[in-house]
């Protein structure tokens, strides 16, 4: 086998590499490796940064021949709303729910933050009979 000779590496003051990183980006002695004292937003503060962000995201709706701009939220109440005025039960349960609920938090913040129970009623608790009585009365109210 024929010996190899090693290169010596070059005599630097301060070697760079792996664990070793470059002088000027070192931390400074006596400086704080958080100097600003912000905290780290943990996942479920990005996650929920994020699912806002998406929901007021402003998206360009075609309805018929203009185009609008709306958020994405909005469209997706709009889709819901729709679907419910075409049949589907569990929609018409969702919206109904979604109202109750919106109004409730409407009335406890007039009522100085009373808490109010049907802001807590699932949306499956809502019974054929007071749906039925819900959609008569906004029958009633249209004629």
């Amino acid at each position: 086998m024929s010996a190899k000779k090693k290169k010596a590496p070059a005599q630097d003051s301060d070697p760079v590499g792996y664990g070793r990183p470059p002088v000027h980006s070192r931390f400074r002695k006596g400086q704080s490796g958080n100097p600003t004292g912000k905290r780290r937003h943990r996942e479920a503060e990005r996650a929920q940064a994020l699912i806002w962000k998406e929901a007021y995201r402003s998206l360009t709706l075609r309805e018929g021949d203009k185009l609008t701009r709306m958020p994405a939220l909005q469209a997706v109440v709009r889709s819901q709303i729709a679907s419910a005025v075409k049949g589907n039960v569990a929609a018409q349960r969702a919206v109904v729910k979604l109202l109750q609920d919106t109004e409730a938090e409407v009335r406890a913040r007039g009522t100085a933050g009373t808490a109010n129970k049907k802001l807590n009623k699932d949306g499956n608790d809502i019974t054929d009979e007071e749906l039925m009585h819900i959609l008569k009365a906004a029958q009633n109210d249209k004629s």
